[in-house]
């Protein structure tokens, strides 16, 4: 039976909360209390709790899906949040929530405002592609398309706010000038100058391309600590240098959005469906309070008349509905919204006092971080057809908040709390304060002090002492950080994020000083990319593997090879299981890098990968599992580089046999006739590796690989080939990384109509008549090259660039071509 929360529920008041919050909102201009991050989230990664603001069962093993990551799926729900807010101002501000389930994340967004029906097929197209990202892995197409789809969305806010607040801060670089023969700037200048060259020249790009390339050049600069630090630390900077910074990074939002989309879609298998559903926006019924109450004094800076008349004025404003007011009033209305959730608010701003109350009254989410202001009148509507017992759970947040506002107007106005701004710089948990040219230096000290507690930062200031500095850039400052004991030092630097949970710190590894760690605990953490710069420890196999794992390739180290198991096979399909396998002990989080050494090392890899795989569910555990116990025999003994060699070479054709015509299938393969069948033959057992023709292959040049620009585009081509070559099948086996889209569905190509077509020079033909030319397009200089027959003569640079490109040039044939060129070049 449904319920509904109402303010004639016993305990509540509407006018009388209403009058409340707007007495708050009085003092100190709304600012109630101190600016501050959410850390409670970031201490508790693994939170076990079985309330019903739990996202995880935690009871049970975890699913693969559902292990670790809480780091990158918070950000990204503050990047979907910030998407969302497409337009300036506050009836834009969006919240967001995720549920994830084993191959599937379901995703809501409310907004202030609410949205329009325009928006909705938007967000559904972006669902559409995320998924295809994270099924089809590195798709230079599906970038394209997302970064285009999201350029187009945010295309008012990119003309009417970000570059034109960007183009008035850079008339400031003057300033600047006369530092710009200062080694240390020097670039950071240059960096700069093309920023200005880039925003003011109007006529040199479409608008689409013009946004396009100045959120990726604003993103690179962001990237940038050079340029951070001098618009924003060094002696240089003034409040219009940190005002030029905070607007490079706003212009960088919509990149760093499309990063971590982009990052979160191929590490998290639950993106292979995403379902975004845009949230109705609440109404509130009832009309705004008419009456005002008496008030004898509110602010120190106000008279008794003053007061009475912004009181009276606040009462009357309409009632506004926050977007996080909004998530938790629809995820209220069923009963299974709140099970599996995360317990995080992605939120395009920090959220209000109000909220950020309400939230914490209500359950366990946390958002981003908390402004700690209070403006414009705030409420929770009346809401119908709740789930049992969400009635009474929102009345009792409602009465708490009260309870808060009630503490606040009973203590002291707090003076000294400085203003902070409501915005956010995009993926960022930094705030953002309004800082005086004459007392920037010290505000910002304040800022810092606010973010880090009083040990880290004194455990910086004594190894920042022991540490000669250049007397140059050398700027003394004093803080009191506590009480009366005063501490002179350097100046601060960044404050980072911790590499393990993310926590805003100081405090670098005691060992290499190249990655932030908040903590000794999560300093012994340490692993992944960090551990490769860092002399903790010899490196082992293992730490190569992960790194495998992390970069989505199978490995090429001979030890990882030999220890793990690779070596056992000469089927890439077998590799990638196996590799999938050991994926899922890493993204459980909960096997180090050095257990998995200790296992290899004492032999008892099978023993405790069993083990772990079957506290799971096994309706969780995947395919890869199932698959492994079919193949625990690839540890009976130790193949060699030179064994795992030997049994490729026996087995090279194998698979590429049945490809052949039956009269074919018994010839070795240099008694191939023609010679197009056997170059296309070989070939083709290349593709069946999953492999790229090394640059020294004739394959390399004849097949068109000599034409890519880079050696990812040589694997797109390489996954090209096996769309054309292969059937469904056997292309859906073939991994994430190079996998083409669904959506480019193609008939077998049958391997006589491939190397017909290859002797005669119309792959290209062939290719479009399979419905491959929206793919085979993205290669620019693929279409001309294989216009040519095998026999043919083709410009002579593509051998050059395939001879640039072999590790053992003198080895190489030359082409006919080259041949008839040198002649000619002879006579001459």
């Amino acid at each position: 039976m449904s319920e509904m929360f109402s303010w004639s529920l016993p305990g509540l008041n509407r006018r009388l909360f209403t009058a409340f919050a707007n007495l708050l909102a009085l003092r100190n201009g709304g600012q109630v209390e101190p600016a501050s991050l959410c850390d409670e989230l970031l201490d508790q990664d693994n939170l076990d709790d079985d309330s019903d603001g739990g996202s995880i069962d935690t009871s049970r093993p975890r699913r693969i899906s559902d292990s670790g990551h809480d780091r990158l799926k918070r950000k990204f729900l503050d990047c979907l949040a910030e998407i969302a807010a497409n337009k300036k101002g506050g009836e834009s501000v969006a919240c967001s929530a995720m549920r994830e389930a084993e191959e599937s994340v379901a995703l809501w967004i409310t907004r202030n405002e609410g949205f329009q029906t325009t928006d909705r097929p938007w967000f559904d197209k972006l669902g559409e592609i995320l998924s295809s990202i994270s099924c089809n892995k590195e798709s230079r197409p599906l970038d394209e398309s997302l970064w285009n789809h999201m350029l187009a969305y945010h295309e008012l806010r990119l003309e009417g706010s970000y570059i034109p607040n960007l183009k008035s801060s850079l008339r400031a670089l003057k300033s600047l000038v006369d530092i710009g023969d200062h080694n240390n700037f020097a670039t950071a200048l240059h960096e700069l100058t093309d920023l200005c060259s880039l925003i003011f020249d109007l006529n040199s790009h479409k608008l689409v391309d013009r946004h396009s390339k100045l959120a990726i050049k604003a993103y690179e600069l962001r990237k940038t600590r050079t340029i951070e630090e001098l618009l924003q630390t060094s002696p240089h900077s003034t409040a219009q240098s940190r005002k030029l910074w905070g607007d490079i990074c706003f212009l960088s939002r919509l990149r760093v959005a499309f990063e971590n989309f982009r990052k979160t879609a191929l590490k998290l298998p639950s993106f292979r469906k995403v379902t975004i559903t845009l949230v109705p926006r609440d109404t509130v019924p009832l009309n705004s309070l008419e009456d005002a109450l008496n008030l004898s004094a509110v602010n120190h800076k106000w008279s008794i008349t003053k007061s009475e008349e912004e009181f009276t004025k606040r009462q009357k404003q309409k009632l506004n509905i926050h977007a996080e007011v909004q998530m938790i009033l629809f995820l209220s209305r069923d009963e299974e919204s709140f099970t599996e959730l995360l317990l995080y608010f992605g939120c395009s701003k920090y959220s209000c006092f109000m909220c950020s109350h309400f939230l914490q009254s209500h359950g366990k989410f946390s958002t981003r971080g908390c402004h700690g202001r209070l403006f414009k009148p705030w409420t929770v509507p009346e809401a119908s057809k709740l789930a049992p017992g969400q009635a009474d759970r929102i009345s009792k947040a409602v009465m708490q908040v009260q309870k808060d506002i009630e503490k606040e107007l009973k203590s002291e106005v707090k003076k000294d709390i400085q203003h902070v701004k409501t915005s956010v710089i995009g993926g960022s948990s930094i705030f953002t304060e309004i800082i005086a040219e004459e007392s920037g230096r010290q505000t910002e000290l304040e800022w810092r002090r606010l973010k880090v507690e009083q040990d880290r930062v004194a455990e910086w200031f004594k190894r920042q002492s022991l540490t000669e500095s250049s007397p140059q850039f050398e700027v003394r400052i004093t803080t009191h950080l506590s009480g009366n004991n005063s501490l002179q030092a350097d100046e601060l630097v960044e404050l980072d994020e911790c590499y393990c949970c993310s926590r805003l710190t100081s405090r670098l590894c005691s060992i290499c000083g190249k990655d932030a760690f908040c903590s000794q605990r999560c300093e012994e953490k340490r692993s992944g990319r960090h551990i490769f710069t860092c002399r903790k420890r010899s490196l082992t196999s293992a730490d190569y593997l992960y790194r495998s794992i992390a970069t989505d390739e199978l490995p090429q180290d001979e030890d990882v090879l030999e220890d793990f198991g690779f070596g056992y096979f000469t089927s890439f399909a077998d590799k990638c299981n196996l590799l999938g396998l050991y994926k899922g002990l890493y993204l459980s989080d909960e096997i180090t890098v050095e257990e998995v050494h200790k296992w290899q090392v004492e032999g008892s890899l099978v023993t405790n990968i069993k083990n772990y795989f079957h506290q799971i569910p096994e309706n969780c555990r995947g395919g890869y599992f199932p698959w492994f116990l079919n193949h625990t025999n690839i540890f009976d003994q130790r193949i060699t580089k030179e064994d795992a060699t030997r049994k490729l070479v026996e087995t090279f054709y194998d698979q590429a046999r049945p490809y052949l015509e039956e009269e074919d299938r018994h010839k070795k393969p240099n008694e191939l006739v023609p010679e197009a069948k056997k170059e296309a033959y070989h070939f083709l057992a290349q593709a069946l590796h999953m492999a790229s023709p090394n640059p020294i292959d004739s394959a390399y040049y004849t097949f068109g690989f000599c034409t890519c620009r880079n050696e990812q585009e040589e694997k797109l081509l390489c996954g090209l080939y096996l769309k054309l070559l292969l059937s469904d099948k056997l292309v859906s086996n073939v991994p994430s990384r190079v996998q083409l889209s669904d959506a480019e569905k193609s008939q077998t190509a049958i391997f006589t109509e491939f190397w017909n077509a290859y002797e005669s020079g119309s792959l290209i033909q062939l290719m479009d008549s399979r419905g491959l030319e929206k793919l085979r397009i993205l290669f620019p200089f693929l279409e001309r090259f294989l216009s040519f027959p095998p026999s043919g003569q083709r410009p002579s640079v593509w051998y050059l660039k395939q001879f640039i490109a072999a590790n053992s040039p003198a080895d190489l044939q030359p082409q006919p071509e080259a041949a008839i060129e040198g002649k000619s070049a002879r006579a001459l």
